[in-house]
């Protein structure tokens, strides 16, 4: 029942259903605790389920040949994941991984084809989500391609803060480790280092381990808005 879920409720894929279509879909999934480092699935695994987290952190990430991780996600409480993966190919793009002990709920592919052919609603939410992903991958791809880490560690900072006007002074609390700040930047730990080191050099932020201070708002919003 989605009162024994209520985080189900206000995620994109249910929100606009009514109640009763709600608890069908609830009930046809099940909920999961997995600890800090588990995976979840594995890239290449065949795809079998989407997923909602309730509690805690997952990433998903890719791996090179030389085993390098690239960060494409990180999940939430109330977001969603693999549900692409259901429609895109039989397999798992990705690995998901747990950050932070988790609490998933998990629907099974053969239950969600069940509730699409009878609900219209859910099946445009579902378009609707696969759609998010998509742009997603597509802001991901931009990051990676056309910014360097210096433009990429500040866009990180200004999300941080939120919708914060920062002014000279302000404190962004980071929340995550060097190497999980350096994997949604696409670089390694020891060049997040530098780099925030530079922009200390420069005058823009004073970096302590679990937050830093901006110094010069102007110059940090002016490299994460750079566009070429």
């Amino acid at each position: 029942m989605t009162q024994d879920l209520p985080q189900l409720t206000s995620i994109p894929l249910l929100e606009r259903l009514d109640l009763e279509q709600r608890r069908r879909v609830v009930a046809s999934g099940s909920e999961r605790a997995f600890a800090r480092g588990e995976i979840i699935f594995h890239e290449g695994e065949t795809a079998a389920a989407l997923f909602v987290v309730l509690a805690g952190q997952v990433k998903l990430v890719r791996y090179s040949p030389k085993g390098r991780e690239l960060l494409l996600h990180l999940a939430n409480p109330g977001q969603t994941f693999a549900e692409a993966a259901l429609f895109a190919g039989e397999t798992y793009p990705a690995t998901a991984e747990v950050v932070e002990a988790a609490q998933v709920w998990c629907l099974p592919r053969a239950a969600l084809l069940d509730l699409l052919r009878s609900s219209p609603e859910l099946a445009l939410a579902m378009l609707g989500s696969v759609s998010m992903w998509t742009r997603r991958l597509a802001s991901k791809l931009e990051l990676l391609t056309q910014r360097r880490v210096e433009e990429r560690l500040a866009l990180y900072l200004i999300a941080r803060a939120g919708s914060e006007e920062l002014e000279a002074g302000a404190v962004i609390e980071l929340a995550q480790p060097r190497n999980l700040i350096a994997a949604q930047c696409g670089t390694g730990p020891e060049v997040i280092s530098r780099t925030f080191r530079r922009l200390e050099d420069d005058g823009i932020l004073a970096a302590a381990p679990h937050h830093v201070t901006v110094l010069d708002p102007a110059r940090l919003r002016a490299l994460a808005e750079w566009i070429e």
